[in-house]
């Protein structure tokens, strides 16, 4: 499955920013303590914030080797970024940040209002390992979401 900002929203497509076919080779415990969960929203929280402050290179510091490859490496995460900030905007509000489950591995959730985009919400989404390394990403309209388990 692929991953994008889509061309009903956006005029065009995107690059893919990186695949979620499947759960990564190292998952979060199942089941979170307070100080765990606390752990993984800053995690994610920061690597929104790198994502949107176009910090490619702390980004690539913290992915997972495989999920790098997948998002085009460097570059590819690059392209993404500039293609969020042209189509989509400024973020103008955070709508909701949460922890959920995709395919078993877990997940941050980051939905937001954006400048350019006013018909639907952002949801920038990583696939965080137990590690805190970045395994797997998503970015796209809140209606055009996957399920969470």
């Amino acid at each position: 499955m692929r991953f994008s900002l889509t061309a009903c929203l956006l005029a065009a497509p995107v690059a893919t920013l990186a695949a979620q076919d499947g759960p990564p080779a190292l998952k979060a415990p199942l089941t979170l303590t307070a100080a765990d969960s606390a752990r993984y929203l800053e995690l994610g929280r920061t690597y929104t914030r790198w994502f949107l402050a176009g910090q490619a290179d702390s980004l690539v510091a913290v992915t997972d080797p495989a999920a790098l490859e997948k998002m085009g490496g460097p570059e590819g995460i690059q392209t993404v970024m500039e293609q969020v900030t042209t189509r989509a905007g400024i973020e103008l509000a955070v709508v909701e940040e949460k922890l959920t489950r995709r395919r078993g591995a877990l997940q941050f959730w980051h939905a937001g209002n954006f400048s350019e985009l006013t018909t639907d919400q952002l949801v920038i989404r990583w696939l965080i390992d137990e590690h805190g390394k970045i395994t797997g990403a998503g970015i796209g309209p809140r209606s055009n979401a996957p399920p969470v388990d």
